[in-house]
């Protein structure tokens, strides 16, 4: 398989600073070692994912006329959606305390990013047929500096259980066992959708965007 060169991306960090000093009190409160401080995501990058792509300098043109077409294929409303972030959990779980990533995320299905995400497909911009998951991750195996052969999964369980991390979520130590697990991390809406070059960096330390479009049919509702 093609490794992937873009990413349709809600960049909420990039978008609330709420949340990016939410984030950033996280990235205080946690104790890590050198090599495990390389596996956060910073303030600025953290983001959902609606689907990954990959674009040559020939097909990236017409994936973002697709993507400037979105408000003529969606059922936009004045308001944009919402993303309340109530989730704890990781991914590729290795063992009761071990994985490779950890993510916040919303709890339910937002319909509108679903469509997107079918919208790509059907054009064969996405090739992944798994039904979206919406997560926005923290913690990355595959960010580890400097990079080993194979990504090494962390200790989640122990960092969770460092005094004031939990807090960083709105609950308390005593609230947790296992993973998943209801947390209050705030509501933000998302305004727009950006197509995304992997691995980028812009000034701001924020993917660079090759385009967006609105999520809302109120364009003066939107930043």
């Amino acid at each position: 398989m093609a490794r992937p060169t873009h990413f349709l991306s809600i960049p909420l960090g990039q978008t609330h600073p709420t949340l990016r000093a939410r984030v950033a009190d996280l990235h205080a409160a946690l104790n890590l070692p050198a090599q495990d401080s390389t596996l956060l995501a910073g303030p600025q990058r953290v983001h959902l994912t609606l689907g990954v792509m990959n674009l040559t300098p020939e097909t990236l043109p017409t994936a973002l006329d697709l993507l400037h077409r979105l408000p003529t294929l969606l059922p936009l409303t004045d308001m944009a959606p919402t993303v309340t972030l109530d989730t704890l959990d990781v991914l590729r779980r290795e063992s009761r305390r071990r994985a490779h990533v950890l993510w916040v995320g919303p709890s339910q299905p937002i319909p509108l990013f679903s469509r997107i995400n079918e919208i790509f497909r059907e054009e064969g911009f996405i090739t992944d047929m798994r039904p979206l998951k919406l997560h926005m991750t923290l913690m990355n195996s595959t960010y580890r500096r400097p990079r080993t052969k194979r990504p090494q999964p962390f200790e989640y369980d122990g960092i969770l259980r460092q005094a004031g991390v939990l807090e960083c979520f709105g609950v308390q130590e005593s609230e947790y066992a296992e993973l998943p697990m209801a947390v209050t991390m705030g509501s933000y809406d998302a305004p727009r959708v950006h197509l995304c070059e992997m691995g980028s960096w812009d000034t701001d330390g924020a993917y660079v965007s090759c385009g967006s479009a609105p999520l809302s049919a109120n364009p003066m509702s939107m930043p």
